[in-house]
């Protein structure tokens, strides 16, 4: 008797578990599901199968430099378009939260092996768009290639899976280079590098940082995509040794949305890099 009285027990707490959960049912993700190693089963508490119509992408850097950190904005579009979440996750790196973001969390895995971020609360669309911005701190070696895995849902917020909807998004390739500045001449080590700008994409405004190695008269533009100078942030400034952050604001200079370039130089170096201004 007491052994049938604990078996009702059991099943009497956890029928009310479940009707809590469906009550409370979606408030906040999990990880592990990101086909990371092509054996996930995805978002399945919001639909059995990915759908095709719910396009979920990566954006960001297709190229980041050795423990360098780059932003990336993962997108989902349409669906019910009420509120969605995600499951983000890196082979090599590592994915952590940004500060423009407070949606996301980063959480362990259920393997233990890693970590991933995914969403502490359903977070609302705009139309139907929906984007997470996260951090991505690429591995310390490099010449070599990392992958960003990811899914997405588009749900209805009625505290049910009915209706409810996701997909994956297409894996998401990036090259790890070695850090810039270390060509393979000595006026590249002595004069000065650059730092990719963070937050990239950035809206409106990022920083961008540099080390002086050498004194010396340094200027800074940025371009558009057809090469052309919309703004100058430095002027032939005479610089000494050491570390220096400058503020970009996009909206100083009424840019429209698109990828921009900065370009530090001197009389003996100069270094190119892309940023992305998303409104």
């Amino acid at each position: 008797m007491k052994i049938l009285k604990k078996i009702s027990l059991i099943i009497f707490f956890a029928f009310l578990f479940l009707i809590y959960e469906n009550i409370h049912a979606f408030r906040d993700g999990i990880v592990g599901f990101t086909k990371k190693d092509g054996n996930e089963t995805g978002c399945v508490c919001h639909g059995v199968k990915p759908a095709s119509f719910i396009n979920v992408r990566i954006s960001g850097p297709a190229n980041v430099e050795s423990n360098d950190t780059a932003i990336y904005v993962l997108t989902i579009l349409n669906g019910p378009a009420v509120a969605g979440g995600c499951d983000i996750a890196a082979s090599l790196g590592e994915v952590h939260p940004s500060p423009i973001d407070t949606v996301l969390k980063r959480q362990k895995s259920f393997t233990g092996a890693d970590f991933e971020l995914t969403h502490k609360y359903p977070k609302l669309f705009t139309n139907d768009t929906l984007r997470f911005t996260f951090r991505y701190i690429a591995p310390a070696i490099s010449n070599v290639r990392d992958t960003l895995f990811a899914n997405g849902n588009s749900v209805n917020l009625d505290t049910t899976s009915d209706n409810d909807f996701w997909n994956y998004a297409q894996n998401f390739i990036i090259n790890i280079t070695p850090k810039s500045g270390i060509a393979n001449n000595s006026a590249s080590i002595k004069s000065f590098k650059i730092d990719q700008n963070y937050p990239n994409p950035f809206n409106p405004e990022t920083k961008i940082r540099f080390a002086v190695n050498k004194s010396a008269n340094i200027s800074m533009d940025i371009y558009d995509a057809n090469g052309k100078v919309v703004a100058s942030l430095l002027n032939d400034k005479y610089y000494s040794p050491g570390e220096y952050s400058l503020t970009f604001n996009a909206g100083q200079y009424n840019l429209s949305s698109g990828v921009y370039f900065y370009k530090l130089y001197s009389e003996e170096f100069s270094e190119i890099k892309k940023m992305m201004y998303v409104k």
